[in-house]
């Protein structure tokens, strides 16, 4: 029987990352209805071979300067029709079959957003460990991000409804999106399925202790919970990204 649940997959690159191919190779080996919009703001020719060697046949690709990677994700699920949308960064994975499992969710649960857990990958694209931060939707999440970006799957509907990603971000607007879906009463899904890998090594977003980032943080979380919870999650995030550059040395 034809499923009625199909993906839409945003894959911003503002640079090249060596783990592009196997980003990309990962989205091709899923085997459910998948739209891929590709959009390339790197002006790197090794990002143009690695989207033309991949195989997709591509439902939207734009090759050109963006105003940042919110508004190119904004781009790609606008120029997409699926349902059910989720993005990749250039150094992310899906796991093999990761989109099967989401479609069985949305299928038998019927929720708004499914998400899942997602391991640690090195630049090399080495196992180093598993994303101990995912845990159940609670108010915990106004205060934590307590979502793996991209194990998240969410329906076109809610993200619509609640005006779409926050194209002024730079750092939280996945923690944004997921907070402002908790807060509109949306219905949430969480499986111990590992559904991607997340690159954890130099130069990822995630890896930064930068003024940008904090100031986001901060600013997002004295709107949902005040200033102290702020001031709180601020630094438990820059000692957390800290311990783990620690490890990853």
């Amino acid at each position: 029987m034809p499923t009625s649940v199909k993906f839409a997959c945003a894959v911003p690159v503002g640079s090249w990352h060596d783990l592009l191919p196997a980003t990309l190779q990962s989205l091709a080996e899923q085997h459910e209805p998948l739209e891929v919009a590709f959009l390339d703001a790197s002006g790197d020719p090794r990002v143009v071979k690695a989207a033309d060697d991949s195989g997709i046949e591509f439902a939207y690709r734009r090759t050109g300067p963006d105003t940042g990677q919110s508004a190119a994700i904004s781009e790609g699920w606008r120029e997409t029709y699926s349902d059910v949308l989720f993005w990749l960064n250039g150094d992310d994975q899906l796991t093999p079959n990761a989109l099967t499992t989401v479609r069985e969710l949305f299928e038998t649960e019927n929720p708004d957003i499914v998400f899942g857990q997602s391991d640690f990958i090195d630049a090399t694209g080495q196992h180093v460990g598993r994303h101990e931060q995912v845990a159940e939707t609670s108010a915990l999440l106004l205060r934590s991000n307590t979502i793996s970006q991209p194990s998240c799957f969410a329906r076109r509907r809610a993200i619509d409804a609640i005006g779409g990603i926050n194209e002024s971000l730079q750092y939280v607007m996945d923690w944004d999106l997921w907070a402002r879906l908790y807060q509109a009463k949306f219905k949430f899904h969480h499986t111990n399925a590992v559904l991607s890998a997340v690159c954890m090594g130099p130069g990822t977003k995630t890896n930064q202790v930068s003024p940008g980032r904090l100031s986001e943080v901060f600013r997002l979380v004295n709107r949902n919970v005040g200033a102290w919870s702020a001031v709180k999650s601020t630094a438990a995030l820059a000692l957390e990204t800290l311990r783990q550059r620690q490890e990853a040395t």
